[in-house]
């Protein structure tokens, strides 16, 4: 059986019928810069309860002065969705992350709001980060107020971690002095990128966020929104520069699926990962190799690939390409268990081996999804399928 090494908070294999397709922030480039950071479900956890969970890939760490447990300081809903968000104008809306100074006191000396918002990824001594986001506030988000006793802040920051996690550097860029917008419907309306900070030797993690610390609840219009981040990555001078990356793969059970990449100059290491954990056992080949080959897929499988290439000089980190299983059903009525935020073309024909015609387009919106063909007469010799679109 093919196993994986549980080594970080990212860690997610669902069993699909279809793929598992959560959006990688940013495409393929064939330069040395490149994006690293993992959207997961950024834009498909909606409102519900208040404590909602994190964004998958994501952590929120939040707390009050005086109830160091708490863990409702933020969670993503639709109103504070980015402007430059893809998702922004789909149906059903992206989300945008949405800070809650009203959780903490109206006293300006008591209970104060602090979260924290980031994710860890593998980096290498010498690659140079800057951090995107788009963000606002309201016209009365305590967070301005930077004269206040507490010293409240705002902004993004990218840290360094070694093997064991210890904190090596720690760069902040504050939102408030940057100028943040302070609109009546906190929009995230304006971009802020960090300044370029790089990795110090034995650097094995970059952790990027955003935070708000020591704010507190107002007379309302307080309300603090980040969407749309962006981590850049720039290898060190001659790392290997990725100029083919890994290209998505559906197939059917039990089919087998390839990934490759190409860099140069060669790496001397390649590690491919699945969900950011690497990848071992009898079904996996090639995945210290350029190019990765899965024998027997299963759902076990399903998830999204990637390839961390390095050489001497530093490495880089490839895009990611899912893998999704190509089901056949012989009924009008198509169940698809996949990853909320997904979207599939069902596709029908007469005969199982096609021509395959596209009857609907779909967004997943829950777990299963049931997608019926409603077209008229229907017929007993039909064939479905699902195709994984992105």
């Amino acid at each position: 059986m093919k196993q994986t090494i549980p080594k970080s908070l990212m860690k997610r294999l669902l069993t699909l019928t279809a793929v598992l397709g959560l959006a990688a922030a940013g495409v393929g480039v064939s330069s040395a810069s490149s994006p690293v950071l993992f959207n997961g479900t950024l834009n498909q956890i909606g409102p519900g309860p208040q404590a909602n969970p994190s964004p998958v890939g994501w952590n929120i760490v939040s707390s009050l002065t005086y109830n160091s447990s708490f863990s409702d300081g933020a969670d993503s809903e639709t109103w504070c969705n980015g402007v430059n968000d893809p998702y922004q104008t789909s149906n059903p809306q992206g989300y945008g992350l949405f800070f809650k100074p009203f959780q903490g006191s109206t006293n300006v000396i008591n209970n104060f709001l602090a979260v924290n918002f980031y994710q860890d990824n593998p980096s290498y001594a010498g690659t140079a980060y800057t951090l995107s986001a788009y963000a606002c506030g309201q016209a009365n988000y305590s967070g301005y107020q930077t004269g206040a006793p507490n010293n409240p802040g705002t902004g993004l920051y990218i840290q360094f971690l070694d093997g064991s996690g210890n904190v090596l550097a720690t760069h902040q860029y504050d939102l408030i002095s940057a100028g943040l917008s302070n609109l009546g419907d906190p929009v995230p309306t304006s971009q802020f990128t960090t300044p370029s900070f790089t990795a110090p030797a034995g650097t094995a993690t970059v952790r990027a966020g955003a935070y708000m610390t020591n704010v507190w609840s107002t007379t309302g219009a307080q309300s603090l929104t980040m969407d749309d981040f962006d981590l850049e990555a720039t290898p060190a001078p001659g790392s290997p520069i990725i100029s083919t990356q890994p290209s998505a793969a559906t197939v059917k059970p039990g089919g087998t699926a390839t990934f490759t990449v190409v860099a140069s100059p060669t790496p001397t290491n390649y590690v491919w990962t699945l969900n950011r954990i690497p990848v071992v056992g009898p079904g996996f080949s090639g995945t210290n190799t350029a190019t990765l080959t899965i024998t027997g897929v299963s759902t076990a499988d399903v998830g999204h690939y990637q390839v961390l290439v390095a050489n001497g000089s530093g490495g880089n980190l490839s895009t990611v390409a899912p893998l999704a299983i190509n089901g056949i059903n012989l009924f009008p009525t198509v169940n698809i268990t996949g990853t909320v935020g997904d979207t599939y073309a069902i596709q029908r024909a007469s005969t199982v081996t096609g021509p395959w015609t596209s009857f609907s387009t779909n967004k997943i919106t829950v777990q299963p999804q049931y997608i019926t063909d409603y077209t008229l007469p229907v017929s007993s010799s039909e064939f479905y399928q699902e195709v994984f679109l992105y």
